[in-house]
């Protein structure tokens, strides 16, 4: 018989390329749960790596090559309102110290995700400090407020598990953080929009911005953001499914979790907490409804689902999954139902 908790090996990995594109690894049982954990180490692995390597090569970036003297010249053009909202995104980003912090502490020994919170706060610590050359260079906010509200923010220690239902996990910390990304991408994207049009700039980047790879001044900065924030949210999407495929009765239960009781980090503890909620109000840049349609939807839809009513399913459906098959032999329909088959 065998050994049901043995070591995988390198003939365990299939790979195919359908349409040119390399499909996941599927590594084949027998399912103990060590053994699933096993497989989600070793497909994790490749996904940080591939990430890890796009980050140094395509997205390594410094802010003070930021686009700082365009912020000069149009930096009196940005309403209050987004001046007070790029300040908050600045108080947010400055607790990224704590986030990692908590992250290594709950991840323990488990290499991969210690990697990657490392790898992911190294490019996170550059958007706190881009929205602080935004405000000052824009000359919204002089040095002495910077420093001050910067040092009101770190007074206060954020915890994630604080606010946020199912983070006592790592898995629930997975897929927080890929719903918090896709949310902060595209508050980021609004921002871009927003800026160009209060600096009196068309929609669309000109044939010169796209020419020399970002847009004018602060639009360009969230530009550049923006695109750190939706690559972090493709690796997270990428470990989420890999857990989805050898663990669904966890995922999906977690998953549904963090949908339900999701909120933007730290928002309760940054200095300008009520303007920002009123900023927000008036400018309806992020509402409810914009959560559900270009966060939550996307999401689920990557996933391989059709909207939350089949997530609600599929966490009901997962757990009458027998305890010993494994992602050769079991599906998840967009509905929600998972569809067995007795051979790979």
């Amino acid at each position: 018989m065998p050994n049901p908790c043995r070591t995988l090996e390198k003939t365990d990995i299939e790979t195919s390329k359908p349409h040119g594109v390399a499909a996941p690894l599927i590594i084949r049982g027998p399912w103990t749960r060590q053994a699933r954990f096993d497989a989600v180490q070793k497909e994790s692995r490749v996904s940080f790596e591939n990430y890890f390597t796009k980050a140094m090569k395509v997205r390594n970036w410094v802010p003070n090559e930021l686009p700082i003297k365009e912020m000069h010249e149009l930096g009196h053009r940005l309403s209050p309102d987004t001046v007070t909202m790029i300040q908050a995104y600045l108080g947010v980003e400055e607790y990224v110290g704590d986030y990692v912090q908590d992250g290594l502490e709950l991840f323990g020994h488990n290499r991969v995700r210690r990697n990657l919170q490392l790898a992911w706060g190294m490019e996170e610590l550059k958007h706190g400090w881009a929205w602080e050359l935004v405000l000052l260079h824009s000359e919204q906010r002089t040095e002495t407020q910077l420093h001050e509200y910067i040092e009101e923010v770190l007074s206060h220690r954020w915890s994630v598990r604080d606010d946020h239902p199912g983070l006592e996990t790592p898995l629930g910390v997975l897929c927080y953080t890929m719903v918090q990304e896709r949310a902060t991408y595209f508050n980021y994207d609004e921002m871009r929009k927003r800026i160009r049009q209060e600096y009196g700039l068309p929609e669309r980047a000109s044939v010169e911005e796209r020419q020399r790879g970002y847009q004018i001044g602060a639009a360009g900065a969230f530009q550049i953001v923006g695109r750190d924030e939706i690559a972090h949210h493709g690796i997270f999407l990428d470990l989420v499914r890999t857990h989805l495929r050898y663990l669904p009765d966890e995922t999906l239960d977690t998953l549904l979790t963090v949908f339900r009781g999701f909120t933007m980090p730290a928002i309760n503890l940054i200095p300008n907490a009520e303007e920002l909620i009123a900023a927000m109000y008036r400018t309806k840049l992020h509402t409810p409804r914009k959560q559900v349609t270009v966060v939550n939807n996307p999401i689920l839809e990557a996933l391989g689902l059709d909207g939350k009513r089949a997530l609600e399913r599929g966490v009901q459906e997962a757990k009458k999954l027998p305890p010993g098959l494994g992602p050769e032999h079991v599906s998840l329909s967009r509905s929600g139902e998972f569809v067995l088959s007795p051979t790979p």
